[in-house]
């Protein structure tokens, strides 16, 4: 006698407030939710303190501000955000808050990021991937003490390489990496290929000898360039 297969659930987009069963493979039904390039890179921001749409964007630089607004009101519909408008005495004020449901992803997006910085994955030939990769590790390293402001943002130029930019922030409260062009006022910039870059991170060459080979330059004041080396901790070389 055999069993007659349910039938499989569908996610249809024209369905409003249809939803299968959680008990259908979650794991599959949760990456379809919300799995999507951006959409749990905004809760990130919206749990470490974003809720106005401009600051969101502004953590964002390569996500347009017409997709960032597709998504937040993507994320209102399925309940990860609430768009709270006051009335107040000098105009209306918009933000966005994280929902209970949107506030349990913190610790799905802890373990993500757990997973990623511990297991050195292998090279996945995605050039934007590896070189947002690296500058989240620099980030991670940076040496506050050895800083001069509290606020700084180095921009990486990449001359050949694809993509052609990066940045590093870090902040008071807060700091962030990844590739494209920052919207804040970029400090110094750092003229570098990602695989020369690589080579500096994990201690392959010196940065005196890669500047001094023409490997590496700068746009900036020259103070901040003569510190440059200096602000990063290092990982230790591996055996």
């Amino acid at each position: 006698m055999s069993a007659t297969q349910p039938a499989m659930p569908r996610l249809d987009s024209d369905t409003d407030g249809w939803m299968p069963s959680v008990a259908y493979c979650p794991v599959s039904l949760g990456t379809r939710l919300i799995g999507d390039r951006w959409s749990l890179l905004i809760v990130r921001e919206m749990l470490v303190g974003a809720s106005r749409f401009n600051a969101i964007h502004r953590a964002m630089p390569g996500l347009s501000r017409t997709l960032l607004s597709s998504r937040l009101r993507y994320l209102e519909r399925i309940g990860v955000v609430d768009h709270v408008v006051d009335g107040g005495r000098h105009g209306a004020r918009s933000e966005y808050k994280l929902t209970q449901s949107g506030l349990a992803l913190r610790p799905v997006l802890e373990a993500l990021g757990t997973w990623t910085s511990q297991w050195q994955l292998p090279p996945t030939g995605d050039g934007e991937l590896g070189a947002a990769s690296l500058l989240w590790h620099m980030h991670r390293g940076l040496d506050r003490t050895t800083l001069p402001k509290r606020e700084l943002t180095i921009g990486f130029r990449f001359p050949h390489s694809e993509p052609s930019t990066g940045w590093i922030y870090v902040g008071e409260f807060d700091s962030g990496a990844c590739t494209g062009f920052p919207e804040r006022e970029i400090d110094l910039t750092v003229i570098v290929e990602p695989t020369i870059l690589g080579e500096l991170w994990w201690g392959k060459r010196t940065c005196a000898a890669a500047i001094a080979a023409g490997d590496v330059g700068f746009e900036g004041p020259t103070d901040l360039a003569s510190a440059y080396p200096g602000w990063f901790r290092r990982p230790t070389p591996r055996s």
